[in-house]
């Protein structure tokens, strides 16, 4: 099992992705209760983004939630939001 900690950055986003979309939030508990118990399943699509300590998780065709390893057993979740926001990392 994966311990997730969620940063302020994530959190705040994570507000105003999910606003008034149930059935985002859906597939994002999915992803997230997919990955910690675990990380390796393959509708993740676990990609790490190269040149970066940066990692994805997907939500759905579109989305994303990006994550640091912390140890093996600890994530940081850093920000979720479109698939276009690799670019910030």
């Amino acid at each position: 099992m994966v311990e997730i900690i969620y940063s302020p950055k994530y959190l705040s986003a994570r507000k105003k992705f999910l606003k008034n979309n149930l059935k985002l939030l859906s597939k994002t508990i999915k992803a997230i209760r997919n990955f910690a118990s675990n990380p390796n399943h393959p509708g993740l699509n676990l990609e790490k983004l190269q040149g970066s300590a940066v990692w994805t998780i997907r939500i759905d065709k579109g989305n994303r939630i990006f994550f640091i390893w912390i140890d093996r057993a600890t994530v940081l979740f850093i920000d979720i939001g479109e698939h276009d926001k690799y670019r910030k990392y």
